[in-house]
């Protein structure tokens, strides 16, 4: 979805503009009732689920402090652009299919209106996640196999991910300066009213090299390339603790293994999902150095579907999130149960619960039977929290004048108590 984006725009925008004569009749593009199908329909689906599943995430993962102090602290943030992400494509994948579709002028003015900040915000949102995706990584690659570096990681885990994230907007906040609208006055009020095209600043030697070279590598083909050989090391690296796990005597032992164990494959399956959704896009990558003009011509249709499938499979990949933790970590899994269940409920569970489970005679007071135990539960608490008996000597019974004692029972349901002879 990164620089193939900028292509599809330009496919979908500018391919019917010409700048030595002017024709403003429109050309509808390739296979635009099945892509917007799968964008605009199905692609709006899995971006919304995409946000629900992501802002609960969130929530979830700031929201405890020892999440935040701890290698979640990337997954939470990984959360966080994915929220934008999704958030931001379907005003630009989405309605822009929907334009072309309807062949609506309103919603093409209303595109434009906001298409290059937006485009930039989702950039520097993905570009982010990737940065975040290999930090934590690493710091599972240390853990799991270089754990001399395990220490230096875990104590500088903030100020990693803050690098991170700024090295995510430093590499694509240009990215609002590379294109530029141009409205074309004699089309007013059709659908070719405005035009797409690149900015003075990518006709820049240097800079092109750097936009096309080194951001490409930086943020797309090293982060995949890094992400894969890590995930192999750690795939090999769970087998191994899996049956130490069964071999560990120790129970705080076990239990430990278990929870990196747990950690790591969380993460491995979440590289796994973003290694899919990226594969296509690196592909494509390499086809475009390779013979880029095959792909605008007669793989046009394959190139603008591709296109699609890359942007469709990041917000996918991006909604597989929070079934990732809640199968593979048991603790995330209840707390993200009770937190649901809160949320549904709107807090009112809680409240009305003791009305349900008790009835009128448990709420008034003046009714109920005074318990007799209550001083000697205060005066045995051990002793009765363990479900003994105890005979309690008591005063001379004054009929019989034989000495009677007080047996008192406790269990987990009830105290009683009654007085015995002897």
């Amino acid at each position: 979805m990164e620089e193939n984006m900028e292509i599809l725009e330009n496919l979908n925008d500018t391919a019917n503009f010409s700048n030595e004569e002017v024709d403003c009749e429109f050309q509808e593009p390739v296979f635009i009732g099945e892509r917007f199908w799968m964008v605009a329909v199905f692609g709006t689906l899995v971006a919304v689920i995409n946000i629900f599943e992501n802002s609960f995430l969130s929530f979830m993962l700031f929201k405890k402090k020892s999440y935040r102090s701890s290698h979640m602290l990337y997954l939470a943030l990984l959360a966080f652009f994915d929220v934008w992400i999704a958030a931001a494509y379907i005003p630009l994948m989405s309605l822009n299919l929907s334009v072309d579709y309807y062949q609506s002028v309103t919603l093409l003015r209303a595109w434009f209106a906001y298409m290059l900040p937006m485009i930039t915000i989702s950039h520097i949102a993905m570009t982010a996640s990737s940065f975040l995706m290999v930090a934590a990584s690493v710091e599972r690659y240390c853990v799991s196999v270089q754990a001399s570096k395990t220490r230096w990681m875990q104590r500088n885990r903030a100020a990693i991910a803050c690098f991170s994230v700024i090295l995510g907007i430093a590499c694509k906040f240009s990215q609002l300066y590379e294109m530029q609208i141009d409205k074309n006055e004699l089309c007013a009020g059709t659908m070719r009213e405005y035009q797409l095209s690149l900015s003075e600043l990518t006709q820049d030697y240097w800079y092109g090299q750097w936009r096309f070279v080194y951001r490409t590598v930086l943020t797309i083909l090293f982060p995949f390339f890094l992400l894969a050989y890590t995930n192999i090391r750690l795939v090999v690296k769970l087998n191994k603790s899996d049956f130490k796990v069964l071999q560990s005597t120790k129970l705080s032992d076990a239990k430990r293994k278990s929870a990196v164990r747990n950690a790591t494959r969380t993460l491995v399956f979440i590289v796994f999902t973003y290694l899919l959704a990226n594969i296509l896009n690196v592909v494509i990558i390499f086809w475009e150095y390779i013979d880029f003009a095959s792909l605008t011509g007669p793989l046009e249709t394959f190139y603008t579907f591709s296109v699609d499938i890359v942007s469709l499979s990041t917000i996918f990949a991006g909604a597989l999130r929070l079934p990732i933790y809640v199968i593979c970590q048991s603790n995330l899994r209840r707390e993200f149960y009770a937190q649901f269940k809160k949320i549904i409920s709107f807090g009112m569970l809680k409240k009305y619960k003791p009305a349900v489970e008790t009835d009128d005679n448990e709420n008034d007071e003046d009714r109920r039977t005074p318990e007799p135990t209550s001083l000697s539960s205060r005066q045995y608490p051990m002793l009765l929290s363990l479900g003994t008996v105890l005979l309690v000597e008591s005063e001379t019974d004054a009929k019989t004048e034989i000495p009677s004692c007080k047996v008192i029972r406790h269990t987990e349901k009830e105290t009683c108590e009654k007085v015995q002879n002897i």
